[in-house]
């Protein structure tokens, strides 16, 4: 009733000058006729399309459904999901994802550094984030800034661990609601560093990278291509596995998060002997066909056969607790199996 009588407040009402709208005004206003003219011109086209239609039948058209499944027509009462402009967003994030693309070969410019001891400060990162029980996002936006620093900024060998503890705890600040204190990032570096020296390194890091963080990561991808696979959760986690496999491997850089996305979840089906297949609706979401991924298919495959022998085991050990389903153990993902994927 209540609702009923503030819409009745709403009547059309006619302005007196220097007034506007009040409440003691005309309620009615004086429809505005069409000219003569425009009825004229309206019944001339009338008539045009009437001896037309005598002349010849017109061909119905039939409707071709598309190729691919709209993964979106049942989020509309989802504001969460913001199915209306999704499309529009992730299409901004492919062209983000190009503008801070990281050059797969900053490395040569780094005199102190190199690529196997980005590697160990990585698997050290996964530990830490795993420890501080951080989400996912924190892990993979730290690593972005830690390459997009180094990219630009020269980094002595003692310094290294100091830019990527830096680098967490900007992407904790960035990605998380209640982030670990900087002297939990002093203890877990175990006081390598001071509390004075992170926060002069995160000004730096913030100033060079002139404070843009939002760099799309593999993860969102990831699940947006899962959503338009339909897949289960041992599908998309072993995906998640692939994902985490190509971090501190300096080559990976060589792709963009959408395709490393894409090959992850393309290998994921095929070791879990799934019938969904790179099926077209895939292929639109994703915007890569077989042909498009198959290098990172290749290097990535490459990554699971090496990282059975690699010292680096912070991930497999990850990815071996039954909190994430123990698919680092999968029999699929051993042997000569998973280097048949890739060719």
């Amino acid at each position: 009733m209540l609702r009923r009588q503030a819409l009745g407040e709403i009547r059309n009402r006619t302005i007196q000058p220097g007034r506007g709208f009040g409440k003691a005004h005309i309620r009615s206003l004086q429809p505005i006729s069409k000219p003569q003219s425009v009825f004229k011109e309206e019944a001339d086209e009338e008539e045009m399309e009437t001896s037309r239609s005598h002349e010849e039948p017109m061909e119905m058209e039939t409707a071709i459904p598309p190729l691919y499944e709209n993964i979106d027509e049942d989020d509309a009462d989802n504001p969460q999901l913001c199915s209306e402009y999704v499309n529009d967003i992730y299409k901004y994030m492919r062209e983000l994802e190009v503008k801070y693309t990281v050059p797969s070969t900053y490395m040569t410019s780094q005199r102190d550094i190199n690529a196997k001891m980005r590697a160990i400060l990585v698997d050290w990162l996964i530990q830490v984030h795993q420890r501080f029980h951080l989400l996912p996002e924190t892990l993979y936006t730290a690593i972005s800034l830690l390459d997009r620093y180094l990219a630009v900024q020269a980094v002595p060998r003692n310094r290294l661990q100091l830019v990527g503890v830096t680098a967490m705890l900007v992407a904790s600040k960035y990605e998380e609601i209640y982030a670990p204190e900087l002297r939990d990032f002093v203890f877990i570096a175990d006081n390598a560093y001071t509390a004075a020296q992170i926060r002069a390194t995160e000004r730096t890091m913030l100033r060079v990278l002139k404070f843009e963080l939002g760099k799309p990561l593999p993860l969102h991808f990831l699940r947006r291509n899962s959503k338009a696979g339909q897949v289960d959760a041992e599908i998309h986690t072993v995906a998640k596995f692939l994902l985490e496999l190509s971090l501190p491997d300096y080559s990976m850089l060589a792709f963009k998060p959408s395709q490393i996305a894409a090959s992850a979840l393309y290998i994921s089906l095929i070791v879990n002997n799934s019938t969904i297949g790179w099926n077209p609706t895939l292929i639109h979401y994703s915007t890569y066909n077989k042909k498009e991924i198959q290098p990172c298919v290749r290097r990535l495959c490459e990554l699971v056969k090496e990282s059975e022998t690699s010292k680096l085991q912070a991930v497999r050990k990850k990815y071996s607790s039954p909190k994430f389903l123990s698919v680092a153990e999968k029999p699929m993902l051993k042997g000569s199996f998973i280097m048949s994927i890739a060719y």
